[in-house]
């Protein structure tokens, strides 16, 4: 089967399965612009209609978003368990982060000058930007790396108490009921026990970074029968104590690269957790002027795993950095400019999906993939959603999309079942 009949097939059974989210009303036009975004990756909706072959007014397209008509909730449900069905796992690791898209405009759906702390280099400490909080799924790929696909961006509103803590809670309440056993891989500013402990009575996994001076305890020694409530904390965890700690150090790949890193453990209570037992792991690695680098601090909540188990699980939640990177860069992320928090959030979530259905295709048909005619001085490399997505440009474009479903000549116009339409010759002559 030729790579082009396998885009199609896998397409059609895909987003056939995503339609059950999609009003059947709303079907068509939906997939029209589904598709239009695999095939163009800036953010403008004009340019996602200009790369199908349009069918329809533009008021429909407008109405679809402006409206809202397509649930965010229900639509990144099933993105989920697209992903877990692709690939299924008993044990799902998620990425919760944070990202600004810096704006020009001074009024918007959340927009308002925020914090930037990724400190990157010619940027101004405090940004005029949209904030937006993501949570995402990590996929095991091939040779065991780790690739994150997006599942939900919800934008974190200007003012109010539905900061980025309570956007947390909801993204993962949203999804805790579809998958069977959940571990949450988070940075030091969502480590907060607002967070955390609620997440635990939901018997969810935590691997995160905190602070180095965090207040961590010893568990209590074992006491004879007294009034009163037990001990929760024995001594406390000090500079002194840590040195006594046994060290061991190991080659391991992390951040892409194999790296020399020493790490020491133990088996501690987090005061900060109300006396959660923890895994708590300091990681150093080596730096290039064959020093040490400062410790770094990360606790985990299942105190059975390893420290090496904890430092390459945690690696994980690097994936997130270069997502971003890629919706705001490659997807059109930055060109967002819906003027509603609704429709903002339903195009927000089109081109999350229209990205990772391209990475999924670039996962499941990389053997097939022409790595030579598309990008040969890149032989060797692993097939991204960017590679994919400019091999179905060339393929797909131009593509008369609404009309080329049986279900749309059949008795049933609404039906959720969308057959991919195959690119003839004379379609790619003519565009």
């Amino acid at each position: 089967m030729s790579l082009t009949s396998s885009v199609c097939l896998l397409l059609s059974e895909w987003i056939s399965f995503l339609l059950a989210a999609v009003p059947p009303r709303s079907r068509r036009t939906f997939v029209e612009l589904l598709i239009g975004c695999m095939l163009n990756p800036e953010g403008w909706v004009t340019r996602a209609i200009g790369a199908i072959r349009r069918e329809a007014h533009w008021t429909t397209y407008y109405k679809l978003i402006e409206r809202a008509n397509v649930s965010v909730a229900d639509l990144s449900i099933q993105l989920l368990q697209l992903t877990q069905r692709v690939f299924p796992n008993e044990l799902v690791n998620l990425i919760i982060d944070d990202t600004l898209v810096p704006r020009c405009a001074k009024k918007g759906p959340g927009i308002s000058v925020k914090h930037d702390h990724s400190h990157k280099a010619n940027r101004p400490t405090f940004l005029n930007s949209q904030g937006w909080v993501t949570l995402a799924l990590v996929v095991r790929v091939r040779l065991g790396s780790a690739l994150t696909i997006p599942i939900r961006s919800w934008l974190v509103e200007e003012s109010g108490q539905r900061g980025k803590l309570w956007v947390a809670r909801q993204l993962i309440e949203s999804v805790r009921g579809n998958v069977r056993e959940a571990r949450l891989l988070i940075d030091a500013w969502f480590m907060r026990k607002s967070l955390i402990l609620p997440l635990l009575e939901q018997r969810v996994r935590i691997i995160g970074q905190v602070r180095r001076d965090t207040a961590l305890y010893l568990p209590p020694e074992p006491e004879p029968k007294r009034r009163g409530p037990k001990r929760k904390y024995g001594q406390r965890l000090d500079a002194a104590m840590l040195d006594t700690l046994p060290a061991q150090e190991m080659n391991l790949m992390l951040y892409g690269k194999l790296q020399l890193v020493r790490l020491r453990s133990a088996i501690t209570v987090a005061r900060f957790l109300k006396g959660v037992p923890v895994r708590a792991v300091w990681c150093e690695m080596r730096q290039d002027d064959n020093t040490w680098s400062r410790p770094r601090l990360i606790l985990a909540t299942e105190t059975e795993l390893s420290a090496q188990a904890v430092v390459e699980i945690y690696a994980e939640r690097w994936g997130i950095e270069p997502l971003f990177h890629n919706l705001k860069r490659w997807w059109g992320v930055t060109n967002l400019w819906q003027q509603s928090k609704g429709a903002l959030e339903l195009w927000m979530q089109i081109r999350s999906t229209a990205y990772a259905l391209t990475q999924l295709l670039a996962l499941k048909l990389w053997e097939s993939f022409p790595l030579m005619e598309i990008a040969p001085w890149r032989k060797g490399a692993m097939i991204t959603a960017g590679l994919f997505g400019q091999w179905m440009r060339i393929q797909f474009i131009g593509l008369p999309v609404r009309h080329a479903s049986p279900c749309a000549h059949s008795d049933n116009p609404k039906s959720g079942n969308f057959v991919m339409p195959f690119p003839t010759q004379d379609q790619r002559l003519q565009c």
